[in-house]
């Protein structure tokens, strides 16, 4: 009698044990394939927050090339306005403008246009 309860006991236990082994791996699966919307709050969490975590990763590597491109950048228009001789407001070095024009279209400086009444 004592032998089948023992036995009875290991059957039932390995019997939970095995459907909890089924149940998660039938999850996985499930996660895998299925759109998030569909997905149990649970397992949709999860993969939201991977994919926040991948996010914030391709965030910082996209802004160390931001900063990288344009440092490289700086020194290249460095160098290029140091061959031409350029100085750094993109004047010829020691000319300045002294013709009297602001970069504004017309001979009035200054007044606007005038109209006759």
């Amino acid at each position: 009698m004592f032998r089948r309860l023992t036995w009875l006991g290991i059957g039932v236990a390995v019997g939970l044990g095995a459907s909890k082994w089924v149940e998660r791996k039938a999850r996985r699966q499930l996660a895998r394939y299925l759109p998030v919307s569909q997905l149990p709050l649970r397992a949709g969490s999860e993969i939201a927050d991977r994919a926040r975590e991948k996010a914030a990763g391709r965030i910082v590597d996209l802004r160390t090339a931001v900063e990288g491109g344009r440092s490289a950048m700086a020194a290249k228009e460095a160098e290029l306005r140091q061959q031409l001789g350029l100085s750094e407001t993109g004047e010829p070095d020691g000319l300045t403008h002294t013709d009297g024009h602001d970069g504004r279209r017309g001979g009035q400086r200054g007044r606007g246009r005038q109209f006759d009444p």
